[in-house]
């Protein structure tokens, strides 16, 4: 339990609950997973079976039994199953630092060329940890000290398994030579209005700004936004106990009205109707 815990309350229902840093998942043969955004860096483990993944990072790949594969925040990327499946998930916001002069390595090397397309294989060191995570999220064991201490033991085994070389093309596409962009646009879209305010925000004219994000996500910079404005707005009204107005003026809506013309047009419900169902 986390160092806040109260002891009456069961872990399940503890705030201090560190949600989906690991996931687990078993998908059916032909399951279709369409595009999706990583709003976080994602590490995805095929413990059983194959699928194929298609992304900036991965074009058109199959993945088969003991690969695994990085996928930057920013990124999108879609799933279809060819065998049922297993799947252990890895979320992070930044790499851990778990040796100074081999993170210093991986920042030196990933940030020296293009990102390569680079699909790992589980070696021995991975294969006990990734079953133990299996086992632990298939009962329920949430808490946040032990979440933490398993995603330092992963990237400890990371760096024991395999070569500097290695790790460091593997992590590329978080701290290659677009990082800075990346990391800018993730950190300052709730910011930015519109496109010509996210461009001043970057110092970048407009045109330099729409041509450079859209070689490092791979679609238009408008288009973006209001999938994430849609996300984090559809996140705040269903799992939250703000209140409609404190939603509306969170994300800079000049009325209640104009709010919930958005969420009609995006969601095909009024804020009510759609925190009802």
């Amino acid at each position: 339990m986390s160092e806040k815990c109260r002891n009456d309350r069961p872990c399940t229902t503890c705030e201090y609950l560190l949600r989906d840093v690991f996931s687990f998942h078993r998908h059916p043969r032909g399951l279709f997973l369409p595009r999706r955004d990583c709003t976080q860096n994602v590490i995805y483990f095929l413990l059983k079976g194959e699928l194929w993944i298609n992304s900036n990072e991965h074009p058109d790949t199959i993945l088969r039994e003991g690969d695994f594969v990085l996928q930057p925040a920013g990124s999108t990327v879609e799933f279809r199953i060819h065998t049922p499946v297993e799947t252990v998930t890895c979320l992070f916001d930044h790499l851990p630092n778990v040796c100074d002069a081999r993170f210093q390595e991986h920042m030196n090397q990933a940030g020296s060329a293009t990102p390569p397309l680079v699909v790992m294989h589980v070696r021995p060191p991975l294969c006990p940890f990734l079953e133990g995570v299996k086992i632990v999220l298939n009962d329920h064991l949430p808490c946040a000290k032990y979440i933490q201490s398993k995603q330092t033991e992963l990237f400890c085994l990371l760096d024991y398994a395999y070569t500097l070389k290695e790790l460091s093309d593997f992590y590329a596409p978080v701290y290659g030579k677009n990082r800075s962009f990346r990391s800018f646009v993730m950190n300052n879209y709730p910011l930015a209005k519109d496109v010509e305010t996210f461009a001043q925000l970057s110092g970048y004219s407009v045109p330099t700004f729409r041509k450079l994000f859209r070689e490092t996500f791979d679609e238009p910079v408008y288009q973006w936004i209001l999938k994430q404005k849609c996300r984090d707005i559809y996140a705040d009204v269903t799992t939250t106990d703000m209140s409609i107005t404190e939603i509306s003026n969170k994300h800079k809506f000049e009325s209640l009205a104009n709010f919930s013309h958005f969420c009609r047009a995006n969601f095909g419900k009024s804020p009510r109707a759609l925190r009802s169902k």
